[in-house]
């Protein structure tokens, strides 16, 4: 109640005095988290920058060798089937000249002539998996093939040729049967006799024996005719 006295100076100093004002209502308040907000921020882009997903890896990259690529082999020389291409006959046998392009100027070559009628003998020398000395001979008639035979054919065994394998070759056997029981020849040799195709298949390798040891299997018209032995035990 005003009683016309004036305020003490105390008085008037708690009747004027302002409100404080709570921290969190001051500028420098706010200034603060501002600079806390911005260095926090600082710290974690550091962080993420250094160890998070933006992170800068270091690759070790070793130089490797180039792969030397390996040369191809190409295998030359006459094949076993291009041996059994060759079709015989008197009058309608594959031509020489065809022969030839198929498989190149033969290495070596004679001809001999009798009453009017030229035969000529080609060689070659080159065959394909093949022994030293191995060689495939042609011999033409009129210019068609009568007559051939390759030799020295290498051939792996998974068993030694013995006597027991010899005498197992009979009369009338196959030449299918002989290939099951025996294995590849190391030779063929084929003509036409009388019109009958006269076949011998020659076994050289693996062959138990003298040194040279081999036997031979006569078939006529893909039936066998008779076999023949040198130096087996």
């Amino acid at each position: 109640m005003y009683n016309g006295n004036l305020p003490t100076r105390a008085e008037y100093r708690r009747s004027h005095k302002t409100l404080k004002k709570h921290f969190y209502k001051r500028w420098w308040f706010w200034t603060i988290i501002i600079i806390l907000l911005l260095a926090g921020g600082g710290i974690l882009g550091m962080q993420m920058t250094t160890t998070g997903p933006f992170t800068q890896t270091e690759k070790q990259t070793t130089k490797k060798k180039p792969k030397t690529k390996k040369k191809a082999t190409t295998k030359t020389g006459v094949t076993l089937a291009q041996y059994k291409g060759i079709f015989l006959d008197q009058n309608s046998g594959t031509p020489s000249a065809t022969v030839e392009r198929l498989l190149g100027k033969p290495s070596a070559t004679s001809t001999t002539t009798s009453q009017d009628s030229k035969t000529e003998l080609d060689t070659w020398n080159k065959i394909q998996n093949g022994q030293l000395g191995s060689n495939l001979k042609v011999t033409f008639a009129s210019g068609h093939a009568i007559n051939k035979a390759i030799t020295g054919i290498k051939v792996k065994r998974s068993k030694t040729l013995g006597m027991d394998e010899y005498s197992s070759v009979q009369n009338g056997q196959s030449e299918a049967v002989i290939m099951a029981n025996l294995g590849q020849p190391n030779g063929y040799r084929e003509s036409i006799v009388d019109g009958k195709n006269v076949v011998e298949l020659t076994y050289s390798s693996g062959v138990s024996g003298a040194s040279g040891a081999n036997f031979i299997v006569n078939l006529t018209d893909g039936s066998v005719s008779g076999k023949s032995q040198t130096g087996m035990k």
